[in-house]
Formats: C-alpha cells, structure tokens, sequence
C-alpha cells in the first residue's frame, strides 16, 4: 500500500479520533472546541476530492475552525481587555507574524491571483489564530500555553507547507511532513485546552 492510499484510507479518522481524546480528557466539554474540530475534519474531507474548487471549500472550512479557536484563545486570555492591559507588548508580539505573511507572499510571488488573494486572507486568520494563542501567555498556566501555542505553530508550518507545494513546488517527503505536523497542531491545541 502507497502512502497516498494510506492516507487516503485513514484521513477522515483523523479529527475524529482528536475529538474521542478531547472528550475523554477534558473535564468540561468546550462546544466551540468540538465546533473548531468538526470543521477542521470538514475541510479534511473537501481536501480529500483533489480538485481546486475543494480546495477552496476545504480551506474555507478550516478558516471557519480557525475562528472558532481565536474566540476560545480569546475568551481564555481574559478578553479583549487583554490588549489594553498589555498594548505595547501586545503590539510587538504581533509583529512577527505581520513580517511572516509579508515573507510568504514574496515566497510565493507576485502573482495577484484571486485564488492567491484567498491564500492570502487564510494565512492572515490562521497568524491571528496563533497570535491570540500568544496572548494566553498572561492568564493561563505555563503548560497550556505551551502546548496550544506549540500546536498553532505547527499549524502554520503545515498550512504553509500545502501553500508552497500548491503554488509554488513540491519536495520529497513534503507530505509526510505536513501530515504530522497537521495532527500534532491538532493534539497540543486540544492538550492544551483540556
């Protein structure tokens, strides 16, 4: 059996078996968490069709999975007050990920696509999902924070890693990366919330 095929054949198992490990180790069950994982496992399924419109619709369900996270990041940070009581540091922690969407465009080139335009728009909620991660800094303990910022970094690489073979090339093993490093983002961000 291929890898292609194993992963065809176990993929939709994916999330589901996440949400069976958040059900058993969370002590109160978070229905936006549960909401954020059935569509992130909605997005698995449209990606699976292969072709470019599935694309569109499975990158869109995985944004609106990012939203549901960004609110749960936010609501554990303590708020929108969480800017006011640290606006300086809030600022400069965002600045990052500011210059890595601008170095990921470059990567990708100048093309003004509409389809690049949307990548564009994905990759700025999926920077805002870690980013309220980041803000949990203040308010939660010291392993939640590390594990859910830990998976929204992940989820960056593996997000970006489907961008680059999409629009720009595909390397060896590329897949194989992206498939751990989606499951791990998966694990610590719900490890992290139990």
């Amino acid at each position: 059996m291929t890898l292609h095929k194993f992963k065809m054949i176990t993929k939709p198992f994916w999330v589901p078996t996440i949400t069976l490990i958040y059900y058993s180790m969370a002590a109160v069950i978070n229905p936006l968490i549960i909401t954020a994982l059935i569509f992130g496992w909605i997005g698995d399924l449209l990606l699976m069709r292969g072709r470019k419109r599935w694309f569109v619709a499975g990158a869109f369900s995985f944004l609106i999975g990012h939203l549901f996270y960004i609110y749960v990041f936010i609501s554990s940070a303590g708020g929108l007050q969480i800017f006011l009581q640290h606006p300086v540091l809030s600022g400069i922690l965002l600045l990052p990920y500011i210059g890595f969407i601008i170095y990921f465009k470059r990567l990708l080139g100048q093309n003004v696509s509409s389809v690049l335009i949307a990548a564009g728009f994905y990759l700025s909620i999926l920077m805002l999902m870690s980013y309220t991660s980041l803000l949990r800094v203040w308010t939660v303990s010291t392993s939640s924070f590390l594990l859910t910022f830990s998976g929204t970094i992940l989820f960056i690489i593996s997000d970006s890693l489907i961008g680059y073979r999409n629009f720009k090339r595909k390397f060896k093993g590329i897949g194989v990366v992206i498939v751990v490093t989606y499951i791990s983002a998966q694990l610590l961000i719900i490890g992290g919330l139990v």
